[in-house]
């Protein structure tokens, strides 16, 4: 016989263990002459360093008739400098022996660096190179071009893609986020290097930009004076950014259907969502977990366990500077289509009526909290993080206030939030799927459009 033993309840689930302590280092804050804003985290374990750029602008500043030119001109960066040609770009880069990578979204343009912290000097002189003075040869531009259109001939025989690209369509209408952040093949197109030219002279600006430095970087006096040293030369102004308005919901239910042959239908619901510094963020995402964010949320064990009619559904807040989309996705067979969807409008209607159990409310409180460390384990993942505070203009103690945070959240601030979110009589509805089979069943739920694979009206 242990000792104990008959003490411990077998049947009772274990309780939490405590919350996860998120510290950062506090941070080095300086502005150099030109404007730049530099927040830099010592963290010298290793001798490496992670480097990101972040520019506050992204593909929301397209011109509308050129949609995906933030993404080329951020592709096109590396491609040639007005001092050496692209070849010679590749082979600074193999020789600093760093890893550089681009990420462009609708709210900010961020380029990214890992090193290791004995090439610093050289890491800064090709990132301050390659931002300030990119060459767009013309050659190079219609390379990138052509490549961005391939990509987007290959997303058009993906259902999956053609569902989310349509819903993010339908949902905005001519809001900048209706708009994928690479561009259609009819914007993408209309783009030259002169058009690259245009928005790099009035985007790429030190002025509002921020550098994020994680690792083993000098202390504040001597990495302020190296940094003057090389970005010295990039100056200016960002010149015609407005403010971005705020998304709306459609007034009515919104239906889309593309005619696809095949087994399955992809199928999204959704509407209008939060953005990414509302002080709701935190609760919507325990909202989220409960309703689609984990296996055991309640759409995939509708859909999945007890329908047995797709391998997963989930559902997902895309959070950003103004009101981004939220979104329920899932192939389902197509014989279940408008099953499927009738379910899922069952599902958010009962988000907003039946509170979650204590069970449901604190497995989503877990899955938000307890793994959060594993977030912050490498140089990589901090910068990262330290990115999203500054293109949402996040408070600094964020991350290290987030656990208790959700840990606050109530099950009246779901029902709260399901209220304020989940509207099924203004949802927007895409399915890409066999609709000649299910069209006139499927128009029982509202006005049905027919649309083809690039959202143009279309008949069956």
């Amino acid at each position: 016989m242990i000792a104990g033993a008959d003490e411990f309840d077998r049947g009772r689930r274990p309780a939490p263990g405590p919350l996860p302590a998120i510290r950062l280092p506090r941070f080095q804050r300086f502005r150099l002459a030109n404007g730049l804003r530099v927040l830099a985290v010592r963290h010298d374990n290793l001798p490496e360093v992670s480097a990101r750029l972040v520019l506050p602008y992204g593909a929301a500043e397209d011109p509308r008739q050129r949609a995906g030119t933030a993404l080329l001109v951020a592709r096109a960066l590396t491609e040639g400098t007005s001092e050496r040609p692209a070849g010679d770009v590749a082979e600074w880069l193999d020789l600093l022996g760093a890893r550089f990578r681009i990420d462009v979204d609708h709210d900010a343009t961020t380029l990214g660096l890992r090193i290791l912290s004995h090439v610093l000097d050289g890491a800064f002189e090709f990132l301050a190179e390659v931002v300030a003075r990119p060459a767009f040869d013309a050659q190079e531009v219609q390379r990138l071009r052509d490549e961005r259109l391939d990509e987007i001939a290959s997303g058009l025989d993906e259902p999956r893609i053609i569902a989310s690209l349509r819903l993010g369509e339908v949902t905005f209408g001519q809001h900048p986020y209706g708009l994928a952040p690479g561009g259609v093949d009819e914007t993408v197109r209309e783009i030259t290097a002169d058009v690259l030219r245009d928005y790099h002279s009035r985007f790429y600006r030190p002025s509002g930009a921020t550098l994020i430095l994680v690792g083993d970087v000098p202390q504040h006096d001597e990495l302020r004076q190296r940094l003057e040293t090389v970005f010295c030369s990039w100056r200016g102004d960002p010149d015609g950014a407005g403010e971005l308005a705020e998304p709306t919901l459609p007034e009515t239910r919104r239906l889309w259907a593309v005619q696809w042959e095949g087994p399955q239908s992809e199928i999204r619901i959704g509407g209008v969502g939060i953005s990414r510094a509302d002080q709701d963020y935190p609760a919507v995402q325990v909202m989220n977990a409960i309703l689609g964010g984990l296996f055991s949320s309640r759409i995939n064990m509708k859909l999945r366990e007890e329908k047995g009619w797709t391998y997963g559904a989930g559902s997902h807040f895309d959070a950003r500077k103004r009101r981004g989309p939220y979104f329920i996705a899932t192939a389902v067979d197509a014989k279940a289509t408008v099953d499927a969807v009738r379910e899922i409008l069952a599902e958010l209607e009962r988000m907003q009526t039946e509170p979650p159990s204590d069970e449901e409310l604190e497995l989503a409180k877990n899955a938000l909290t307890l793994s959060l460390p594993r977030l912050f384990e490498t140089v990589g993942q901090v910068s990262g993080r330290i990115a999203q505070q500054v293109i949402y203009g996040l408070p600094d103690d964020f991350w290290e206030t987030y656990p208790e945070t959700v840990r606050a959240v109530t099950r009246a601030d779901v029902l709260r939030l399901a209220g304020r979110f989940l509207s099924t009589e203004r949802a927007v509805i895409v399915v890409v799927g066999p609709a000649r089979d299910f069209h006139a069943e499927l128009e029982r739920l509202g006005p049905l459009e027919i649309r083809d694979v690039h959202g143009r009206a279309a008949s069956l």
